[in-house]
């Protein structure tokens, strides 16, 4: 059997704002999933200490990114999501790093 994943192209707006129920809807992550990825600090939302938090629109691409780790890995705890999530946002740092150091050894 051939499973076939539908999704719908997102137009991520810096300037734009989501609610946690937008987010939960777009991630497919229940809001006490979000919740541990808040406190984990693996999302961030634009101001914590509000009373309802809003989101980047960016932090889709984090919230997905956190479920579809979730389902690839069959990761039953979100915590282990958070810490793997962490692992790969430093790896990409890292790498941003390398590559921005690569570049100006080249000049």
């Amino acid at each position: 059997m051939v499973k076939i994943e539908s999704s719908a192209a997102l137009f991520l707006d810096e300037g734009g704002a989501m609610s946690i129920a937008q987010l939960v809807e777009q991630s497919g992550l229940s809001e006490a999933e979000l919740q541990v990825l808040v406190d984990c600090g693996a999302l961030e939302p634009r101001d914590e200490a509000a009373g309802s938090w809003r989101f980047s629109s960016r932090c889709i691409v984090t919230a997905r990114t956190a479920r579809r780790l979730r389902d690839d890995f069959a990761l039953d705890d979100v915590h282990a999501v958070a810490i793997v999530l962490r692992f790969m946002q430093r790896i990409e740092a890292l790498e941003r790093q390398l590559r921005d150091l690569e570049a100006r050894g080249r000049h």
